[in-house]
């Protein structure tokens, strides 16, 4: 049994997903090679071994990269971290919360490389906004200050929380 911080088992993840990238590459590139000239097998016994070795990696990294991923949800969901909220509820808070704020900065931000205001013929002098938009950019700063704090609660926590789990690879 391994112990690592959920930080640690984040930054592990990481590595191993791109351990697994390496290995699928070499299916691309190094084990797609002519196997047979005039019908006779030109694999050496050498290079059948490094292929089988390869699916094993495969296999011990999949493994590796679900029992972090697993014991991260696990103990996410069964920890409060501030206010009976687990980290999982503040993490799920955290992504719908940058979705709104990146949302609504687009949607403000609109026209503002254009004219602002425009004179069209027949009409006058038009002004294009947001309603409320100083209203809705106070949200977005509320919002941002709020997402903020939660992001460093969930870093500390994060941080500081560790989880056991069975490792392969490592």
């Amino acid at each position: 049994m391994t112990q690592l911080s959920i930080q640690q088992a984040i930054f592990l993840i990481s590595t191993l997903r791109q351990q697994l990238n390496r290995e699928l590459q070499k299916f691309h590139s190094e084990y797609r090679t002519p196997i047979a000239v005039n019908s006779k097998t030109i694999v050496t016994a050498e290079k059948s071994q490094k292929v089988i070795d390869s699916l094993a990696k495969i296999d011990q990294l999949k493994h590796d990269i679900v029992a972090l991923k697993t014991a991260i949800h696990l103990k996410n969901s069964a920890t409060d971290i501030a206010d009976g909220t687990t980290a999982s509820d503040m993490l799920e808070q955290l992504k719908l919360e940058r979705k709104i704020i990146e949302d609504l900065q687009n949607y403000t931000e609109f026209g503002y490389g254009q004219e602002r205001i425009k004179t069209v013929a027949g009409v006058g002098v038009v002004e294009e906004g947001i309603i409320e938009e100083d209203r809705v950019n106070r949200y977005i700063e509320e919002l941002e200050a709020a997402a903020n704090v939660k992001s460093m609660t969930v870093d500390q926590f994060n941080s500081t929380t560790m989880i056991d789990v069975a490792l392969k690879t490592q």
